[in-house]
């Protein structure tokens, strides 16, 4: 009899195990595993859509598509939402070798992102880049495409204390992971991930099943909707 109680009893404990074993991995966000930072993301984790931005700061057709969601954020916000969408922005070196356009600030632009991801400030730091190089150069028609003028004067501190100090980062973390060599192989790990995901140039939209290369510079927000729907119909 004791015997049966202590089989019984062993069961019981197994399936609660079990259970609870169920539980956790039903609880753990569905895109956890899937996106490389969750502080540059924005939507819910567990949303059925997985939409991944592929960026640079040394690309200004990047920084169009950026700036339209900034100006347009309630309404980005909104759409994400209302359409189960988790929003990934993925911040490389892409251009650093490869760019007309100082592709020193693509390193440095990086490097300060991933930064401000440590202190949970990417969102801070990623839209201030991008109004800082609206308003510093390509709504002058500097470094606004291929064939603009080239951005000149600009120096590391643009990026590692301008950008940094609106984004209301701790300045002496960030400039500590700024400087850190752990920091660029991780800009650089990233960046080699990017290559081995990016089919063309940037920027790159990985949208659900839809991928799409290019953006114009004199597109409006509509455009940013187009591209957003052709996620969905996949």
């Amino acid at each position: 009899m004791k015997k049966g109680i202590r089989i019984g009893v062993l069961i019981a404990l197994i399936g609660v195990f079990i259970a609870v074993l169920i539980m956790n991995t039903n609880s753990k966000p569905k895109n956890e595993d899937k996106v490389w930072d969750t502080a540059t993301t924005m939507g819910d984790m567990n949303a059925k859509n997985l939409y991944i931005f592929y960026t640079d700061f040394a690309c200004p057709y990047c920084d169009v598509w950026s700036r339209l969601i900034l100006e347009n954020r309630s309404d980005f916000e909104d759409y994400i939402k209302k359409n189960h969408i988790l929003y990934e922005v993925r911040v490389t070196e892409f251009l650093y070798e490869n760019s007309g356009h100082r592709p020193d600030m693509s390193r440095w632009g990086a490097k300060g992102a991933y930064c401000a991801a440590k202190q949970n400030k990417f969102w801070e730091y990623y839209d201030g880049g991008v109004k800082s190089l609206w308003e510093d150069y390509h709504s002058k028609g500097i470094g606004s495409s291929k064939d603009a003028p080239m951005i000149s004067g600009m120096t590391e501190k643009y990026w590692s204390e301008n950008v940094a100090k609106k984004a209301g980062v701790n300045m002496e973390e960030f400039t500590s992971c700024f400087n850190s060599d752990d920091t660029l192989k991780a800009v650089q790990k990233n960046t080699e991930k990017a290559y081995q995901q990016v089919q063309s140039g940037l920027p790159y939209f990985v949208f659900g099943n839809w991928t799409q290369s290019g953006f114009d510079p004199s597109w409006d927000y509509n455009y940013v909707k187009q591209y957003l729907n052709a996620g969905l119909k996949k």
